[in-house]
């Protein structure tokens, strides 16, 4: 019996290259060494968005839909998107602006309100933190009247919209357009992307929403994830067009190396 399936060959030779390059990255960055991310457009508009609010005199609001941390679709988004708000709460202390987080999740609620304290305590503005305002727990269902009714009576200048996004997407994203806020947003989930894209202002796709919390966050560990996925991503690319170049000079490799 053999150990490799004919044809499967390629497929292991790609899944432990990827594998040994994350493995790489990851012991250079515990070691000090992170990987060159790029810079996202996102980590300006973050500064954008909330500058505007404060020259406005209008709040800002970082939104996730749904932080169930003990869904494996759901944990990813939201770990990113928790990353991302601890870089937005510390801008947000930084320049004066009024941050509000609602979250309908227990544990969700519990991390968000320590990110956003120990961010105003960052920057020495803890006496701008209100445990009771800044971070408010909202009953899932409950959450939407509520949410709608503040964004019109307080007027929001802008809006956050990042993380695991499902039909509120549409409904939240709308509404804070209606009312003049220019939002962001950003989401792993494929069927909701086109909505975010078509309404908010600025809007990152996908594993952007991963490179942005890395890239804020500077995680060893998942900055390290992210360049070793490229590397698959090239080694992907380069296939491609090594298959294509075959395919036209109609060279089938696969009876010479049986692969």
């Amino acid at each position: 019996m053999a150990m490799i399936i004919a044809g499967r060959a390629m497929g292991l030779a790609s899944m432990l290259i990827v594998a040994a390059s994350i493995l790489l990255y990851m012991r250079r960055s515990l070691a000090g060494k992170l990987p060159n991310l790029r810079r996202l457009p996102a980590v300006d508009v973050i500064d954008e968005i909330l500058g505007r609010c404060v020259e406005m005199g209008r709040p800002a609001w970082y939104l996730m839909d749904n932080t169930d941390m003990t869904t494996p679709s759901v944990l990813a988004p939201t770990v990113a998107a928790f990353q991302i708000l601890s870089y937005t709460a510390r801008r947000a202390a930084r320049l004066g602006a009024k941050f509000f987080v609602p979250v309908t999740q227990g544990l969700a609620y519990t991390i968000a309100s320590e990110i956003v304290e120990e961010a105003y305590k960052a920057e020495d503005k803890a006496e701008d933190y209100d445990p009771l305002e800044t971070v408010k727990y909202l009953t899932d269902g409950a959450d939407r009247m509520y949410i709608l009714n503040h964004m019109w009576s307080e007027r929001i200048g802008g809006a956050f919209f990042l993380g695991s996004w499902y039909h509120k997407a549409v409904i939240f994203t709308e509404n804070a357009a209606r009312v003049g806020a220019v939002s962001l947003g950003g989401t792993d989930t494929t069927h909701n992307i086109p909505f975010l894209v078509a309404v908010c202002d600025y809007s990152i796709i996908g594993e952007e929403l991963y490179a942005l919390g890395a890239y804020v966050s500077q995680d060893p560990i998942q900055s390290s994830s992210i360049a070793g996925q490229d590397v698959g991503k090239y080694l992907a690319i380069l296939l491609i067009l090594i298959g294509s170049v075959l395919l036209t000079l109609e060279i089938d490799i696969t009876t010479i190396f049986k692969i």
